[in-house]
């Protein structure tokens, strides 16, 4: 009796995914649809406080919203440039990156609720945007490789 481990390379490579095949998974179709997901859910989180909401908690959804933004193509950018540039080591100051995008949000966060004119409550849940786009990128990429592998048989 063989096991097989996680590890273990499957014995059909033809049972793979090909890039015909798996069209949507291509990593420039999903950060596009991620971008997408990301702005979408911010418009339509600030259009139902503008509604709903007082004026501090609106304004608090749109900063959140743009950092969340801005914290989402900071991330792409540094991650890109240490996939492109390391070969076994990631480059010097990768982690000081890393921990400054953090220190920065964490300042206009204070700054901003210094101020008084947004809602620190709106501002981190704004922040939570990317997250909810990847879980819904997720649903998205699991409905389509179900739909294809029923649209097989």
């Amino acid at each position: 009796m063989a096991q097989t481990g996680d590890r273990e390379t499957p014995s059909d490579v033809s049972d793979l995914p090909t890039a015909e095949t798996g069209r949507f998974t291509e990593p420039s179709q999903v950060e596009r649809r991620l971008w997408r997901n990301i702005v979408s859910i911010i418009a339509i989180a600030a259009i139902a406080s503008a509604v709903f909401a007082d004026r501090r908690f609106t304004l608090g959804l749109l900063l959140g919203g743009a950092m969340a933004l801005f914290n989402f193509k900071w991330l792409h950018a540094s991650l890109r440039s240490i996939f492109e540039e390391a070969e076994r080591m990631a480059p010097p100051g990768t982690s000081m990156k890393f921990i400054l995008r953090w220190v920065i949000i964490g300042l206009v966060v204070y700054a901003a609720n210094w101020t008084g004119y947004f809602n620190p409550v709106a501002i981190l849940a704004a922040l939570f945007a990317p997250a909810f786009a990847a879980m819904i990128e997720a649903g998205y990429v699991t409905y389509k490789t179900i739909s294809e592998d029923r649209g097989e048989r």
